[in-house]
């Protein structure tokens, strides 16, 4: 192995998406570039959507399919172990790297395409050799599965219970506050950073980017709310995800932490068909983070009407999208025709690795 071949290695893992681009992850190459060790940073994450580390897990299975990919598309054969370290929950995986022949893979280049769309889409017909690229994509990751909907009946059922996903951020003062705290505002901290998101990824209108730094004040938030704020938000997702060519959500069996890096593999590897497909994707994951906290009761943080939405839509979602009330939900999405990608700005990535 040499170091040429890990660095484009790396610079495809660290492409992975996180929550609100925190990027929870310390890589670690060994001196002979033959092993990559990869650990958690809890302190990157510390919002209520990440208990337990749960989204961190999910972003690590991300990263670790960038690796996989990336490593047989470049020529190296990787074979990896989750959670090395019995008594180190953040050692999250060790990749051991050998030269192989190079197996070309179109996800390597997707990787690198792959972006959130949080714009209005094109709605599109789906046709059934996407739709059966996406679920096999998916069944490749073991106990993984995904549910896609086209239905515009059903669609708009869904659309009823996703959009509770916004106005919950407007109506809890710790989800607000973490969110605006990675928002950036202007090219100087966006570069200086190298993390979370620009405001201009968030999808505005420009209406919307008139009043928007105004939400970033929590006291304006919560007097707005008393006319409605936080209702007139959620009714952009409403209508985003109603308008949706498909409305999905990916699954997995098991709630230890290895199964939630597998869903992140699994994530990652529908995030990256869909960008094959020339489709737009925008993940609705903080309402399946919260259903998880609630099937396990730890929702005490939320207020006593959130947690009545949560366990709506606990009972709704797996009827809706024909799971197994037992399958655990990983991550909801919209799905449709790519529109204003001129608009989109690409969010930035840290320098990943530190040999040792």
């Amino acid at each position: 192995m040499n170091k040429e071949c890990i660095e484009k290695i790396l610079e495809a893992a660290v492409r992975a998406p996180s929550g609100d681009n925190v990027q929870p992850w310390d890589i670690k190459v060994s001196e002979n570039f033959a092993q990559i060790d990869v650990y958690n940073l809890p302190e990157k994450d510390e919002s209520l959507y990440n208990d337990q580390q749960i989204a961190s897990f999910i972003a690590h299975g991300a990263l670790l399919e960038n690796i996989l990919i990336a490593a047989k598309h470049l020529g190296c054969h990787a074979r990896y172990q989750l959670f090395p370290e019995p008594d180190n929950a953040q050692h999250v995986v060790t990749i051991q790297l050998s030269k192989a022949t190079p197996e070309p893979d179109p996800y390597y280049d997707a990787i690198f395409r792959r972006q959130t769309n949080r714009f209005p889409y094109r709605k599109v017909k789906i046709s059934e050799q996407t739709l059966q690229a996406l679920q096999q994509t998916v069944a490749k990751i073991d106990g993984a599965k995904v549910s896609l909907v086209t239905e515009q009946d059903t669609i708009e059922q869904l659309a009823d219970i996703l959009k509770v996903n916004d106005r919950i951020v407007f109506e809890n003062k710790k989800i607000h506050q973490f969110l605006f705290d990675k928002i950036r505002w202007n090219k100087q901290q966006i570069e200086q950073t190298q993390d979370g998101m620009p405001v201009d990824a968030l999808g505005l209108s420009f209406m919307e980017k008139l009043f928007f730094p105004l939400l970033r004040f929590w006291g304006y938030v919560s007097v707005a709310n008393v006319f409605g704020l936080s209702k007139i938000i959620e009714l952009k997702c409403w209508w985003q995800c109603r308008q949706a060519s498909l409305l999905g959500m990916l699954a997995i069996k098991g709630t230890d932490k290895a199964a939630f890096v597998e869903g992140g593999r699994a994530v990652q590897r529908l995030w990256l068909e869909v960008t094959v497909q020339g489709l737009s994707m925008q993940p609705i994951i903080g309402l399946t983070l919260l259903i998880g906290q609630l099937r396990q009761d730890r929702l005490n943080a939320l207020s006593e009407k959130h947690q009545l939405f949560i366990q709506q839509a606990n009972e709704k979602l797996p009827e809706l999208f024909g799971l197994d009330t037992e399958d655990t939900l990983v991550m909801g999405f919209r799905l449709g025709g790519e529109v204003g990608a001129e608009k989109r700005v690409k969010t930035l990535r840290k320098i990943a690795s530190q040999q040792t």
